[in-house]
């Protein structure tokens, strides 16, 4: 799937993803939500996952399908039926981007993850460990630079594949 970011001037920076089969979802992105989107991308493809955010939406869920209030998304994006995945790279990117420690301080952000992924009953990730962390944050931090540089009009393109 490749996933365009397109940085926006008088009007919102939008969001496209282009699937396999060539259909395309899409949405504006208010309120510098590039970041949590840039670091999706980054957790999800430092982990190899293929079950969270980028892989469904390549499994054909809509950008907007998230968007909906609880009670109006499709059944399997209720958050008591998303992958473990979904639900543990929320978690991180949550983390990832709190004010503090995504400064990189002494704070143990994998201590922390593990506690509140056991508090939700959830499974924390194999392969996440403070080398994959690092890469993490490498990743990120080089996604938000390109996306700095982009003049507005300019389209930031990743590709994401889900090994399927």
């Amino acid at each position: 799937m490749r996933i365009q970011f397109k940085k926006g001037d008088a009007k919102p920076s939008t969001l496209t993803c282009i699937r396999e089969d060539s259909t395309i979802t899409w949405t504006t992105l208010r309120n510098n939500f590039e970041s949590h989107d840039l670091a999706h991308y980054a957790v999800e493809t430092v982990l190899g996952f293929d079950r969270a955010f980028y892989g469904l939406l390549s499994q054909g869920f809509n950008i907007q399908d998230f968007e909906l209030p609880r009670g109006q998304r499709p059944e399997a994006l209720i958050p008591a039926n998303l992958p473990e995945q979904s639900l543990q790279t929320e978690h991180l990117v949550n983390l990832l981007l709190t004010p503090g420690i995504s400064e990189r301080n002494d704070f143990d952000l994998i201590g922390t993850l593990r506690q509140i992924l056991e508090a939700d009953g959830l499974g924390f990730p194999h392969a996440l460990n403070p080398i994959s962390l690092e890469k993490i944050y490498n990743t990120y931090d080089d996604l938000t630079l390109r996306w700095q540089a982009l003049a507005a009009g300019g389209i930031l393109e990743l590709s994401f594949n889900t090994g399927a």
